[in-house]
């Protein structure tokens, strides 16, 4: 949003021009109205409302997130329905598990639960709109500030960035609070306040109600200014991500980078690049600390060496000289063995696995025979297990096979060994045993594995 309408005043009229500037404009879009039951969230709902004869055919609703941390969440939720109902805009109630992990923040568990909730079921012409506004702009600068982030942080709140399938838009950026309590009271809203936000235990909270006051004592314009800083840093972050593509592209081999092209490039493009990469992957990003030691032991490790650096989340593991990025659940123990009750449906490996199914085919596969037989079962490699594949005629170590497969070492424990009765009758999608294997040109169960990581 162009930092020129920041602090501009605010009504109907003035958010149809926000929603408009945004790409593909305001119309043909189905609109879904992130709504907490705050002032915010009360004044982008009924604005919209006032805005719906402008939609045309276009769909508007809310949504209420109940985070249940709160012994009032539920009758929060009650109430942003009560709203949204009053101002003649359907409401639904999404509860989520946001309690934090052991020293994970609350506000970031709280977010992070919020938006994978809100992305769940949006679609392609699905615009969630939420209600932050200059001010909150503001007090994410500054907080990215005092973290130390880079450009891309600091660049804080985009007006419009994919979630999901569809759209999350801001198109409050360009106001303040002030303006936006001017209009609600103008227009007899009524809303409700989290007690949280005066929690002073919370970062936002406490720089909202200690350090913002004589900010803008001193500085009245504070949140122009910031505004105009993060739109410069935006620009920056999108020169540095077609930079950190580039560099990146020109390292990939596969789905990993190659090590030796990495080292090759200057120090920062190669953290750039890996971070192009981490944020492509969808993983989150290591701070600074982390990301130097990923690429010291990537880089100056053993070759026959597989280095394997962790951050909360995500993971980078070396292997023949590429550099793999991945979920830290990869790394984690494997599950315990999954019983398949019925193979004719599929089964989730979860932990971010995907899932089998056993599917017909004539190519080769499993003998039809063994959908008559009992238990069917998914187990993971303890060590030492042996297999004779087709067309050979002894039985070999399967860590040997693969080894020979180019599967990482840190990833063999993962791979999926379907056992039939109490034999091994395939490993993956990928071997099938002798005693299993039903040739070319039969009926036959080829067993499918649907979202598996990809190791080539």
């Amino acid at each position: 949003m162009a930092t020129r309408n920041v602090l501009a005043g605010f009504d109907a009229q003035a958010l149809w021009t926000a929603l408009d500037a945004l790409p593909g404009g305001a119309t043909g879009t189905d609109y879904r109205v992130a709504c907490s039951g705050g002032l915010d969230s009360t004044v982008l709902v009924a604005a919209m409302a006032e805005l719906r004869p402008r939609l045309g055919s276009a769909q508007l609703s809310a949504v209420h997130v109940d985070h249940g941390l709160h012994a009032d969440s539920t009758a929060w939720a009650e109430a942003a329905v009560h709203t949204c109902t009053g101002l003649g805009v359907s409401c639904r109630v999404v509860t989520v598990n946001a309690h934090p992990a052991p020293g994970e923040s609350p506000e970031a568990a709280a977010r992070q639960a919020r938006y994978r909730a809100l992305a769940r079921d949006l679609g392609p012409r699905d615009a969630l709109l939420t209600a932050h506004h200059a001010d909150d702009q503001l007090e994410t600068v500054l907080l990215q500030l005092l973290r130390g982030a880079g450009v891309a942080g600091l660049a804080a709140m985009p007006a419009d960035a994919p979630l999901g399938a569809g759209r999350h838009r801001r198109p409050l950026l360009g106001f303040t609070r002030a303006a936006l309590e001017a209009w609600a009271r103008a227009h007899g809203l009524v809303w409700m306040e989290d007690p949280a936000n005066l929690e002073l235990r919370y970062s936002r909270s406490r720089l909202r109600h200690e350090v913002l006051p004589a900010l803008r004592a001193g500085w009245p314009a504070a949140a122009k200014a910031v505004a105009r800083s993060a739109a410069h840093c935006a620009e920056a972050a999108a020169v540095l991500d077609e930079l950190g593509r580039s560099d990146a592209a020109g390292c990939r081999d596969g789905n990993a980078l190659r090590v030796a092209a990495l080292a090759g490039l200057p120090a920062a493009r190669r953290r750039n690049a890996v971070r192009h990469e981490v944020r492509r992957a969808g993983l989150p990003m290591p701070d600074h600390r982390r990301l130097d030691a990923l690429l010291d032991q990537m880089l100056t490790a053993r070759p026959e060496a597989a280095p394997v650096v962790r951050w909360p989340g995500a993971a980078g593991c070396r292997y023949r000289g590429r550099l793999w990025l991945v979920p830290g659940a990869w790394l984690d123990p494997p599950p315990a063995p999954l019983p398949w009750r019925d193979p004719t449906e599929p089964l989730s490996l979860g932990g971010g696995l995907g899932e089998l199914a056993v599917e017909e085919t004539q190519d080769g596969g499993v003998l039809c025979a063994a959908l008559d037989l009992r238990p069917w079962r998914v187990a993971f490699r303890a060590g030492g297990e042996r297999i004779c594949l087709a067309g050979q005629a002894h039985r070999r170590p399967l860590k040997k096979i693969l080894n020979e497969a180019g599967i990482p070492p840190w990833f063999r424990s993962r791979m999926p060994l379907i056992e039939v009765g109490d034999s091994l009758a395939a490993v993956g999608d990928r071997w099938i045993a002798a005693e299993w294997w039903s040739p070319p040109g039969n009926k036959a169960l080829r067993i499918a594995w649907h979202g598996a990581p990809v190791f080539s």
